[in-house]
């Protein structure tokens, strides 16, 4: 089975860190699978996904860091002719535009207290689009096969 679904935050015109740990469990609370894989995708450009604590402390070193990757200031024009900045396109593909993540027993295998962020690098507010997907065995089929058992 899989499940797809979309959401939207809004972002400011900072680089912004924030969690989605609500909207993935969400997701697969909806899906009803307990055994499979969570993939969370971003698909625009300037959007990137990280797995970490979300402590304040954290999260605002995590922001220091992103200031290493060069381009910053640097714009460009696409080939439709319009103004993009590098910087944040260049740390969006350094971080990674996608996440993917085990699922067993219905939860996220994560480490402990860690959580699935979003990353909004441009420098301006927007309204962020991702997507989250979950594949696997619903629950009545999880159950029905037993351990070691292949499909």
């Amino acid at each position: 089975m899989i499940l797809l679904k979309n959401y939207f935050v809004s972002t400011t015109e900072d680089v912004d860190v924030m969690t989605i740990v609500h909207e993935v469990n969400r997701t697969i609370k909806e899906s009803t699978i307990v055994e499979g894989v969570v993939t969370v995708m971003v698909p625009e450009a300037g959007g990137a996904l990280a797995i970490m604590e979300p402590l304040p402390e954290l999260v605002e070193q995590f922001r220091h860091a992103l200031q290493i990757y060069p381009g910053e200031g640097v714009e460009l024009k696409s080939r439709s002719k319009e103004e993009i900045d590098v910087g944040p396109r260049i740390a969006a593909a350094m971080l990674g535009r996608s996440l993917q993540m085990p699922l067993a027993k219905g939860k996220l295998v994560l480490g402990l207290r860690e959580e699935p962020m979003l990353v909004d690098l441009e420098k301006h507010g927007r309204r962020r689009e991702f997507y989250v997907q979950v594949m696997g065995d619903p629950a009545q089929q999880a159950q029905q096969q037993k351990p070691g058992q292949r499909r």
